[in-house]
């Protein structure tokens, strides 16, 4: 039998309210979530410093926190490499592909709804028309809903030693790990490695 099904994809570099919010609107609208943490296979690059398994541990400390530790009952995660640079525009229908079929293989369903809260233009540009047709695009004006929270101003909070900041923006999950994170954020600022995409 068919559920209504939500999709989240995102990063976390690290996990922050505005997740959570889109997580929380998602099981609000659909039976099941399936949250996809992206880039599994990147660490040590500027826009990836942490790793996969940190991440993942810090989403479930969140996820049990918010939703109760049953929450595996109506969300799924999954893990997902990339497969190019973030600068790579040549490659976007292909990464629709890659990601529909990734989540049809997870939630064996066509159909779902795909939620998203950057510039609408990126995520259009992944799914061809056929694909367009099974995928309901849920898009959140992020300045609208969480004032503008970002990954990217948290890890320079980090940098700046913004607690203030990042008690604001983050879950105890990302709080109590606070030194773990800041060395992680700093010792990359200032050796990071290049962002990669694997060869073909």
């Amino acid at each position: 039998m068919n559920q209504k099904i939500g999709v989240f994809l995102s990063r976390m570099q690290p996990l922050h309210i505005g997740h959570l919010g889109i997580i929380e609107k998602a099981l609000e609208e659909n039976e099941k979530v399936l949250i996809i943490i992206g880039s599994k296979n990147k660490k040590g690059t500027i826009r990836n410093p942490l790793d996969v398994t940190l991440r993942m541990e810090i989403l479930d400390e969140a996820l049990v926190e918010k939703f109760g530790s049953n929450y595996k009952d109506r969300i799924m995660l999954k893990e997902l490499p990339d497969w190019s640079m973030e600068t790579d525009i040549d490659s976007n229908i292909e990464w629709g592909r890659y990601l529909y079929y990734n989540v049809v293989s997870v939630t064996e369903q066509k159909k779902f709804s795909m939620y998203f809260s950057d510039d609408k233009s990126i995520i259009e540009n992944w799914f061809d028309e056929n694909l367009r047709k099974r995928i309901n695009l849920r898009l959140f004006e992020r300045e609208a809903m969480f004032e503008a929270v970002s990954s990217t101003k948290i890890r320079q909070a980090f940098l700046n030693n913004d607690k203030k900041y990042i008690s604001l923006s983050c879950p105890r999950a990302v709080c109590k790990r606070y030194e773990e994170i800041k060395k992680i954020i700093e010792e990359v600022y200032s050796n990071p490695i290049e962002d990669f995409k694997m060869e073909e």
